[in-house]
């Protein structure tokens, strides 16, 4: 699929996994456990293995990977039926802020944790010894572990808190409304980008979406330039001096604002407003859909870019 995609132009030259990081593969068949062991073709005599969960459903295959502290772990891939959370039939607008990690428009807060620079002195102390150590050497494995191992404690408090965050969010309400908020774009200013890439926004807003499709949920985007912030949820006055350092601030009508949560509020009240206009339509987050650059599907599609008549026309393909 991988050199399909390169040779259509739809993506760039493969690449081969490296080494220095995850290294995983995949068994697709003759997979089975007993007890606590694996059992694998090769490995008749089992694998033992620490088991988190008990295993349900029929097991289609499983991928063993090794992370760069030296852990093996197996996900193995069962078939069984799901059973979605239940209906609430509420809504809730979310703020995605670096103050606070999330701001939702009932007034609860999440912390920001800033999990990064809570490990980044030690992290620098350790990559400046690992620095002096010579490639190769068992000095040198044993101070890259040290870093690895702090690298992995990064990750795996960041991906707890979203996941615990994704799945009070999806049992709670039904349907979720963001923000659609230009990551990459705000990754290209140098002072904000760490700060950007530790709280994560683009991998929570990845796990809310699959648990929401997973339990027949919505998550419906704003339109990035709508002033959530600027705007008064009160009266509709539009702040045009507000600033990002104004993190509360007083409407004519009188109301004293915080500006996250009144963004969160505004998010909210916009996105019932187009639910009731549209219906439940997602919005599409500004991107469009690529067309496969292969068969027939893509020459009838080239052409109907070339001739505005044929788009009237009923496509037989």
């Amino acid at each position: 699929m991988a050199y399909q995609g390169f040779f259509n132009k739809r993506t760039q030259f493969p690449r081969f996994k490296s080494r220095k990081n995850k290294n995983s593969f995949t068994i697709p068949q003759n997979v089975r456990y007993k007890g606590t062991k694996l059992i694998v073709p090769k490995f008749l005599d089992g694998i033992e293995m620490i088991m988190e969960r008990k295993i349900q459903g029929t097991i289609k295959h499983c991928s063993i990977s090794k992370t760069p502290t030296g852990k093996y772990f197996v996900s193995i891939l069962t078939e069984m039926k799901y059973t979605p959370v239940n209906k609430t039939e509420l809504s809730i607008g979310i703020d995605l802020g670096l103050k606070d990690f999330l701001v939702l428009s009932n007034g609860t807060k999440i912390k920001n944790h800033r999990f990064l620079k809570h490990y980044e002195r030690s992290l620098k102390l350790n990559q400046k010894h690992l620095a002096k150590k010579t490639k190769g050497s068992n000095r040198y494995e044993k101070q890259r572990l040290k870093v690895a191992r702090i690298h992995e404690k990064i990750t795996n408090s960041r991906m707890d808190l979203i996941h615990k965050t994704t799945n009070d969010l999806v049992k709670q309400f039904d349907t979720i409304y963001l923000e659609d908020l230009n990551v990459k774009g705000m990754m290209k200013n140098h002072k904000l980008s760490k700060v950007i890439s530790d709280v994560s926004w683009g991998k929570f807003i990845d796990t809310l979406e699959y648990k929401s499709s997973w339990n027949d949920k919505s998550v419906i985007y704003i339109d990035r330039f709508f002033p959530s912030s600027k705007t008064c949820h009160k009266c509709g006055w539009i702040n045009n001096n507000l600033t990002l350092k104004d993190r509360e601030w007083i409407c004519k009508c009188g109301e004293k604002l915080d500006r996250d949560l009144n963004a969160s509020i505004n998010i909210l009240n916009e996105g019932n407003r187009i639910n009731m206009s549209v219906g439940t339509t997602d919005y599409e987050r500004g991107d469009q859909i690529r067309p496969e650059k292969s068969g027939v599907i893509y020459e009838t599609l080239k052409k109907m870019e070339l001739h505005d008549n044929v788009a009237q026309k009923p496509l037989h393909l």
